[in-house]
Parts: C-alpha cells; structure tokens; sequence
C-alpha cells in the first residue's frame, strides 16, 4: 500500500528531521543569548524531536516494517507522513518568531542600562 509513496515519505522524513535540527539548534542558540530557562526546556524538547524523527526515519525506510505495524491504517499514513511535518513546519516559524523577538527584547534591554 505504501510502496507507491516511497520517495514520497523519504522527502517528507528527510524534510521533518532538517527541520527538527534547525529547532534544536534555534533553542541551543536562543539558551545561550538569553540564559532563559524555558529555551534549555524547548532545546531539550526539540532533541527529543530530532530523535524520534531519526527513528521514524530508520522505520519508515523499512517497507515491511511499516506493512507489519499496520498495512491497512491510511489514517496512520497521512497523519504520521503528512501532518506531522506540517506542524513541525509550522512550530519552526513560530519558534523563530519567539527567539527573534527575545534576542531583541534582551538586546534594548541591555542597552537601557
């Protein structure tokens, strides 16, 4: 059933994992600037992220093993290989919205003191 999407899925898993190593690397980056608690949180969280996409990845490669977790679930497809990345899209944008936002709020304020 899902034979025909296999270069569909390695593009869509090759896109997610890019984008949770980007999210990673934006809250390292922004815990560092800022020393904001919540940044080491969400750069924990989006290692996390990065991990289980790396998995998905070694699993989704697998045909067989996809075909032996559950053949006949298109719902389980399209959520796992069309929404997710949707949403990690989406959560990238407004994660870079945030940290543009605190590393310019951080900088005015050090520059009133």
């Amino acid at each position: 059933m899902y034979a025909q999407y296999y270069y569909v899925r390695l593009v869509v898993l090759a896109v997610s994992v890019l984008l949770d190593v980007y999210s990673a690397g934006l809250w390292s980056f922004a815990y560092v600037r800022t020393a904001l608690p919540f940044c080491l949180v969400l750069a924990l969280a989006s290692f996390g992220a990065l991990f289980g996409a790396v998995i998905a990845t070694a699993f989704a490669v697998d045909l067989a093993g996809i075909k032996r977790f559950d053949p006949a679930n298109v719902i389980y497809g399209f959520s796992y290989f069309v929404l997710q990345p949707f949403v990690a899209l989406v959560a990238v944008v407004g994660q870079t919205w945030l940290v543009i936002w605190l590393i310019r709020a951080k900088a005015s304020k050090s520059l009133e003191s």
